[in-house]
């Protein structure tokens, strides 16, 4: 299996271009908030984990320009959904291959020691007389 494929150089500035508005700025095309200056990230509109062929060369309509901040990265956003995704869609694979999980309740815990004396150590055992 390949790895990550990303867009190029190319590709992002089509992209930047298509989420620029006639005004000039660049707009969030999750949800359309001013991104100009601040941190964008190229997403993958399905999540790159869940694409089986990557033999096919991406294009600008596999991706779209996200904020960090407003869409991307906070919490329960993009990022945090297709993670999700991805996890759900590894246990179903392993589901699907027989792995299945651990049904045992392990071992049990023994029962905590007990000393019939405290044990006393040489003074050459502490490290604070060296």
């Amino acid at each position: 299996m390949s790895g990550r494929r990303e867009f190029t150089r190319s590709q992002k500035v089509a992209m930047l271009k298509r989420a620029m508005d006639a005004r000039g700025c660049i707009r969030c095309e999750g949800c359309g908030l001013n991104v100009s200056g601040k941190v964008v990230e190229f997403d993958h509109v399905i999540p790159e984990a869940l694409i089986l062929d990557k033999s096919r060369e991406l294009s600008i309509e596999d991706g779209r320009v996200l904020g960090r901040d407003c869409c991307h990265r906070a919490p329960g956003t993009k990022t945090a959904r297709d993670l999700a995704a991805i996890a759900e869609a590894k246990r179903r694979e392993a589901r699907h291959l027989g792995i299945r999980p651990l049904l045992s309740r392990g071992f049990p815990r023994p029962s905590p020691q007990k000393a019939s004396r405290p044990l006393a150590k040489p003074a050459s055992w502490r490290r604070d007389d060296r």
